[in-house]
């Protein structure tokens, strides 16, 4: 059996961190569902291989561009394999919080100091004026 490197090690501790807050989210949010496992468990996959990626990228200290050379004697510059891939598992976990629904786009988790709003409530409170409102104050006046 091989031995596992510290970039793999480090990456399942943050599997394992990140399930705890998704499920911890989740709940808290009263979305979690048994029906949403496998999708978390893909989320987790992919938190993983981002984090496995990221750590070799980040050992090799970020390189950007790689160098390679054709047969001519031509040098070409092109992204760096890890570079790409960190960019592309980014990308796939970023999809996966959103089909979680634990994405910005998801108006009804709205969160204020902790506690949930209801969609409706939040607008109720912006439509209300105001008794300091001046305009209100002098549209009330001209029509007494």
């Amino acid at each position: 059996m091989a031995r596992k490197s510290k970039v793999v090690i480090e990456a399942e501790k943050k599997k394992e961190l990140e399930a705890q807050r998704i499920m911890n989210v989740l709940v808290e949010a009263g979305t979690y569902s048994p029906a949403l496992d496998p999708l978390i468990e893909v989320y987790l996959d992919a938190v993983e291989i981002y984090s496995v990626k990221y750590g070799l990228w980040k050992n090799s200290n970020f390189p950007t561009v790689q160098k390679t050379k054709n047969v001519n004697g031509d040098v070409k510059e092109s992204k760096h394999p890890l570079a790409q891939q960190v960019e592309v598992w980014s990308k796939q976990k970023a999809k996966y919080l959103g089909q979680l629904g634990l994405d910005g786009k998801n108006k009804e988790l709205l969160k204020k100091s902790g506690v949930l709003l209801e969609k409706g409530k939040a607008e109720k409170e912006s439509t209300e004026p105001t008794d300091n409102n001046k305009l209100l104050q002098f549209r009330q006046r001209l029509n007494r």
